[in-house]
């Protein structure tokens, strides 16, 4: 912490470790599991998925996780869309999202998942 024009300011990193210590529930349930396709209901609660409310992921960067996560498994993965309606139908909003562009003006809006995350290992 400092002090800059009268007023505290903290760092980004104490600002994180505020969050993480923080005692508002971020966990994201999941609805609907017995309707959606068992291979998504699968590879949401896999260990290298995380659901918090905070977390955004790229569309495609998450659907091949799903095609990794499936040919691990020797499961057969859903199209695209069929892997979209899925997510949708567990809950997570599938939406434009100002924080990933590509292309090489970066003016490109992207779509993102919101309420989900993944974990590197």
């Amino acid at each position: 912490m400092s002090w800059y024009r009268g007023r505290y300011v903290t760092s980004k990193r104490t600002l994180a470790q505020w969050m993480v210590d923080s005692k508002k529930d971020y966990h994201f349930r999941v609805r609907n599991k017995d309707k959606a396709d068992p291979t998504v209901v699968n590879f949401v609660f896999s260990d290298n998925i995380k659901k918090d409310r905070r977390l955004y992921v790229a569309s495609r960067v998450i659907y091949n996780h799903y095609l990794d996560y499936c040919y691990q498994q020797d499961l057969t993965p859903l199209s695209n869309r069929q892997f979209k309606h899925n997510m949708e139908l567990l809950g997570f909003v599938y939406q434009k999202h100002h924080r990933f562009y590509a292309g090489y003006y970066q003016n490109k809006v992207t779509t993102a998942y919101k309420n989900i995350g993944i974990i590197k290992r």
